[in-house]
């Protein structure tokens, strides 16, 4: 009797550990499971975006090897675009495609090609999310469309911009620019005076700015 007793209560504990099992041990281990598999594939991705990272800080170290050189040939120019297409492909909407773009947009410069230049900036402008690259892009779009002659569309792209404290010094110097290419030699001194104390201002060097005042004394004088 004693034995079927024991019998009988290894059989209950056998059952209730079965629905100890079913009841809370299954969903517990499959949230560990899902925890575990969740914790693999961010670490996974933690992992690959360093991986990204490294390869596209690798690929712009070259870029800047390659395009800080004093010239560059045709095969050298080639060499260039197509890193610059590879970080703007496989990393884009980092800050490495960004400043690819950027110097996609000198070299077309170096070029002579504004046209292309343009076209650059204006990509890097679209693309970015970083407001000081739409503004650094918004600047030197500014310059690019001012070199084409076509002072008025500069004026009104610069005119656009929301500029950062550290770019205002930049921004009126090419506002003064713009004012003397549309014959306002007043509104220039005014503009390139502002970069003078906005640069001094934010202890940055601004070169140049001086040579163009003075250039402007013999008109004022006649």
């Amino acid at each position: 009797m004693a034995d079927q007793l024991n019998i009988h209560e290894e059989d209950d504990q056998l059952a209730a550990a079965k629905r100890l099992w079913h009841d809370y041990a299954k969903p517990i281990l499959g949230g560990i499971i899902i925890a575990a598999a969740a914790l693999f594939a961010w670490h996974w991705w933690q992992d690959h975006q360093q991986a990204q990272s490294e390869a596209a800080s690798l690929q712009y170290q070259q870029l800047i090897q390659l395009t800080s050189q004093d010239s560059l040939d045709d095969n050298g120019r080639q060499a260039a675009q197509s890193i610059i297409d590879a970080i703007r492909d496989q990393h884009g909407g980092t800050l490495y495609a960004d400043l690819a773009g950027m110097i996609q947009a000198r070299m077309a410069v170096d070029g002579n090609d504004l046209s292309a230049a343009e076209r650059a900036l204006n990509d890097v402008r679209q693309s970015s999310d970083r407001d000081e690259i739409r503004a650094l892009a918004g600047l030197e779009l500014a310059r690019v469309q001012l070199g084409q002659d076509n002072a008025d569309k500069a004026l009104e792209a610069l005119d656009g911009l929301q500029l950062p404290d550290a770019m205002s010094a930049r921004g009126a110097d090419i506002r003064g620019d713009i004012q003397r290419a549309l014959g306002n030699t007043a509104e220039a001194r005014s503009a390139w005076q502002d970069a003078v104390n906005l640069a001094r201002e934010h202890n940055q060097e601004l070169s140049g700015i001086q040579l163009k005042l003075d250039d402007l004394a013999p008109q004022e004088a006649s």
